[in-house]
Parts: structure tokens; sequence; C-alpha cells
């Protein structure tokens, strides 16, 4: 037989109007919410989601909005909203948009989602500006300047500062970059950084060693290929995004280089790629799982704001868009190697 709220009102001592309170959404004392917790629980009780969402008028839902679904980025990223969410009986709608046809967006929104987090697409920031007028929105991975909501991103300036921080630790003075596209707030980010500690510390990075273009493998592979035969060939090469390190990574192999003697690479993310290569690569890596139950907790925390302001009549949400930068961690492998002494500069910040 199916539990009820009767069954938890005689397990817990509790009103009625208690029990149901919590289960929409209302607050109620920490000590009651714990003892309809453990009562649910022994009970086995699982609330109707329709009935409560028709009474609460919440969905008990969240979209996930991203480009694709072909790589680990973007499924840690739905991993990582689903395990933060599952323990307060929020499930996850997942949609792709590939291309301003899919309709992503106005899709998630006729599910009557209660908000959205999205990885945005330059098709889709029109349809979340209008979106974020109703639910809260929070994006995720990069900055849409045009996409006035909460943000969770890499702090990518300090990812390209330990990049760079480390390869001067290991004496290199002479340094490359791959770049990627400097219209990319993250590779914009990521190489400023790398400048700007390399500058302090009086390192060689020459206009010709600082490669840019698309957010391939093809391109990797191109833009190490032309640091190779650079009269004076960086001795160290930051790549600034997963992809582009496989390429660059082909690139010293086909070379007849060997990684971390001949030529020293720091690559980013992609730990699958530092398990294969040999030496492992060194890569700075982004905490996405992290990232995305941050994600999360924003959404819950700005519901949590809304469903205050409906409580208490003239009570507003927190004013303007809130912008959490995760810190990057660097995993050191086997490609970067030491050819001299320190080079002082400033510490990684």
């Amino acid at each position: 037989m199916t539990a009820t709220y009767k069954d938890l009102q005689r397990e817990t001592g509790l009103s009625l109007a208690t029990i149901s309170k919590f289960y929409n959404g209302g607050a109620v004392r920490d000590e009651n919410a714990r003892a309809i917790e453990r009562a649910a629980a022994a009970l086995g009780f699982r609330p109707n989601a329709f009935a409560r969402s028709l009474r609460s008028r919440r969905s008990g839902t969240i979209g996930v909005l991203l480009p694709a679904l072909d790589n680990d980025f973007h499924l840690t990223v739905i991993a990582g909203v689903e395990s933060a969410l599952r323990p307060s009986g929020t499930s996850v709608i997942v949609s792709s948009s590939p291309d301003a046809g899919a309709g992503a967006v106005d899709l998630l929104r006729s599910r009557m989602v209660d908000g959205i987090i999205a990885v945005p697409s330059p098709h889709d920031v029109e349809a979340l500006s209008r979106a974020a007028e109703q639910v809260p929105v929070v994006q995720i991975d990069w900055r849409a300047d045009d996409l006035v909501v909460d943000g969770v991103f890499l702090d990518n300036h300090r990812a390209g500062s330990l990049a760079a921080r480390h390869l001067l630790d290991h004496g290199h003075r002479r340094l490359g970059v791959v770049g990627g596209d400097p219209a990319v707030s993250t590779m914009r980010g990521r190489v400023d950084g790398f400048r700007e500690v390399a500058r302090q510390a009086g390192a060689d990075l020459a206009p010709d060693a600082v490669l840019a273009g698309p957010l391939t493998v093809a391109n990797g592979q191109a833009a190490m290929q032309q640091l190779l035969v650079l009269p004076e060939r960086p001795t160290a090469v930051f790549c600034a995004n997963h992809e582009l390190a496989i390429g660059a990574v082909i690139a010293v192999n086909e070379s007849g280089l060997t990684l971390g003697r001949d030529l020293s690479v720091l690559g980013f993310d992609g730990r699958e790629l530092a398990q294969v290569t040999v030496p492992k690569l060194t890569v700075i890596e982004q905490p996405t799982h992290e990232i995305a139950v941050r994600a999360a907790e924003r959404i819950r925390e700005r519901l949590d704001e809304r469903r205050s302001e409906r409580r208490v009549p003239g009570a507003s949400v927190a004013a303007g868009p809130v912008d959490v930068l995760v810190a990057p961690r660097l995993v050191a492998g086997g490609s970067v190697a030491r050819v001299g002494p320190p080079i002082t500069g400033p510490t990684e910040a």
C-alpha cells in the first residue's frame, strides 16, 4: 500500500498542514523537515510530483541546455547537475541545440521547467534572455555578453596564469601558446592570464609563438607544426583547449621529437589523453562536475528567492546577475621537463 500524508502524520506527530507545506516548498522548522524526511524514508513515501506541481505551480524539473551531447564535458555537466538536484526531488530535462532551428529553449519552456542551466550557443541567446524573464537561467562554460543572467565559470585567467607559472618554475623562458579563437571568452582569458605571468617574469613570448584559430584537433596540429619550424622554437608550449592539445601532441609525435624531452607540452583538461601519452601529459584540469554542481546550487538559490518574494509581499529578489568562479587545478605528468632553475616572477594568483 502506498504511504500517504496521514501515514507521515502518524509517524511524526506533525500536522497535515506542516507536512503539506514541506512538500510544496514552504518554510518549515529544520527539526520538522528532518522528521518528515526520516518518516518518508522509513515508509517509502513518494510525493505525487504531478499533483504537487499543480498546487505549487512548479514542475520540479530543471532544464539543461547544451550545444551537443557528443563530448565528455557536456555529459559531465548533465551528471553533475542531476546529482546535485536529485536529493531535493528535482529532475532534469536535457535538450541539445546544434542550430537555431532546434528550438531547444522553447522546448524546455513548453515542459514548464523551473529553471535552465545552459552552455549557451549564440543562436540561443535571445531565447534564453526571454526565458530569464520567467524562470532563473544560469550560464556555464563561457559568458555570452548579451545574456544578463547568473553564471558559473572556470577562472580562465587563473588557469592561464597557473600554466605559465608551472613552465617558468621548470626553467622555461622561450614559450609558445596554441590558444584557440580569441573571440571566445574562455580562450581569451586563458591566453591573457598566460601572457601576463610570462611577461612579468621576463619570459620570451614572441608574437609568432602565440597562435589562434578554431578549437579543433586539426588546428591544434597545424599550430604546433608552425611552432616547430620557428627559427627559435619554443622549449615549452601551452595548449589552451583539449582538442588543441590532442592535435599538438599528434604533431609532436609526427615530428620525431620526444614529448617531455625535446619539447615540453602543457595541455588543458582531457585527463584521458594524459593517460595514453608517453610520458603522461601535464594538464590544467577544469573541475566540470564542480561547475555543474555550483550551477545547480545557484538555480536553487534563485528559486528560493522567488518563493520568498511570493510569501513576503514587497520582498524583492537579489538585484543583478552573480558570477561564480571555480578554481582550476594542475595535474602534473611527465611532459614538462626541467631545463633550468625556476624563473622568478609573480606567484600564481
